[in-house]
């Protein structure tokens, strides 16, 4: 009974030794990389702007006006730079989109879109 009462007392003494030295041990490390895309540079319109719709697609552009901002599906979007940026309004503030983020009708558009005629009938 006594060397089994020695051996439980030797365990647990090593048990509680093991336990504070523990935290000691505990190395840690921590790496962050981030790649910061800027936003694009601001681009205010001082009303709601027209849109007109790129034929064939649910994709609406602004038109005559110096950048390319875009509306499908409640959200605007603005390619600059390679980049894409989404936003709740047309004036921003422009959030960096992933590219795995962007909808595919955006990346779809015909290479003329640029060229929407602004003439209503």
């Amino acid at each position: 009974m006594k060397k089994r009462t020695l051996v439980t007392i030797f365990v647990a003494m090593i048990l509680l030794m093991s336990m504070g030295y523990s935290n000691r041990a505990i190395a840690e490390t921590n790496v962050n990389v981030g790649i910061r895309i800027p936003p694009p540079p601001p681009f205010l319109i001082p009303a709601p702007p027209p849109v007109v719709v790129i034929p064939r697609t649910y994709v609406y552009a602004v038109p005559e006006i110096e950048v390319d901002i875009l509306f499908y599906h409640g959200y605007w979007y603005r390619p600059h730079q390679g980049h894409w940026y989404k936003s709740r309004s047309y004036n921003g503030p422009w959030a960096y989109l992933p590219p795995r983020s962007v909808p595919r009708p955006l990346i779809q558009l015909p290479p003329d879109y640029h060229r929407i005629p602004t003439d209503t009938p």
